[in-house]
């Protein structure tokens, strides 16, 4: 994809954390920088410059259904419900006018003591005590390297062994972060959802200062590994949760893992849009359950849209 976000269509943005480009353990960038989903305010700040006209997600909704091409702009959109979404990010939109959604996990809160697969991981390897680590690997296998140069902690990031969490099973992710925990000499403290997340208030703060909440899921597993029940559970639980804050409710695909069962299944429960990980612009005859986005994220100093780290 082009860098420039001056394009024509509907462009939906996706977007994770804010935060200062700070070193983490061995004066390295922390994982989120390194893996390309956390931004600046200043970064962000261009970005919002160089969008164009910010339009509401309700008027792609709208317009889709109405099977009328939807409006020329930017809807932006923010992942996983951090702190920052209220505490900098908020502010910074509504000093502009401008709107965005906020999918938020319901069970991975701030008044809450569950922590995100991936969190957990990144915050073990940005703490690290120890410049090495092993982990087993769900298929019987060994995953050994440094974490303490950026070449090798780039493999904890975004190679074998983050790919291997993010297919594992929730008992052999537990066994990873354990494995990882030991290795790195780390703990996590017991008030990191605090330290990460969203209060389940707070997302009524959002939407008091002209912002919208949508569902994504429960706990953020990848929807289409789980039975029927349990992907019952994390779609319709998550959208009713969120039906009592900010209605009607917008939904996104963790991981942006979706196929026609877990499409069937969002649709059951009410969503009035979804959006995926795919990249493309919204235009006329999108599905409003299979929105493409365009992944925003810093690279050697300038903005990238392309795909989904």
């Amino acid at each position: 994809m082009p860098s420039s976000l001056r394009q024509t269509g509907t462009r939906i943005l996706m977007f994770h954390r804010v935060l200062p480009a700070e070193p983490a353990a061995f004066g390295l960038p922390n994982c989120y920088r390194m893996r390309g989903t956390a931004l600046t305010v200043a970064e962000l700040e261009r970005v919002l410059d160089e969008a164009g006209p910010i339009v509401p997600l309700a008027a792609v909704e709208g317009a889709l259904v109405a099977r009328e091409e939807p409006p020329t702009g930017s809807v932006l959109t923010f992942d996983d419900g951090y702190r920052e979404h209220l505490d900098v990010v908020a502010p910074m939109l509504a000093a502009r006018g401008a709107t965005a959604t906020f999918y938020v996990a319901t069970g991975l809160r701030g008044n809450g003591s569950a922590v995100g697969v991936v969190d957990a991981w990144y915050w073990l390897l940005d703490h690290a005590e120890r410049g090495s680590a092993t982990v087993g690997m769900p298929d019987g296998g060994t995953f050994r390297g440094r974490i303490d140069t950026a070449e090798e902690k780039a493999a904890w990031v975004g190679g074998p062994p983050k790919v291997a969490l993010l297919a594992a099973t929730p008992a052999e992710q537990r066994r990873m972060l354990h494995a990882l925990a030991e290795s790195t000499g780390t703990t996590m403290p017991p008030d990191l959802a605090r330290r990460l997340y969203l209060a389940s208030e707070d997302w009524l703060a959002l939407v008091q200062i002209g912002m919208r909440v949508g569902a994504h899921s429960v706990g953020h597993p990848r929807l289409t590994q789980l039975s029927d029940e349990e992907l019952d559970r994390e779609v319709g639980e998550s959208i009713a949760t969120i039906a009592a804050t900010s209605a009607p409710v917008a939904f996104a695909y963790p991981d942006g893992a979706f196929n026609e069962r877990v499409v069937g299944r969002v649709r059951a429960a009410g969503a009035s849009s979804a959006v995926t990980c795919e990249i493309g612009v919204a235009g006329g005859g999108v599905e409003v359950l299979r929105l493409p986005r365009l992944f925003v994220a810093p690279s050697s100093g300038s903005l990238i849209v392309g795909a989904s780290a």
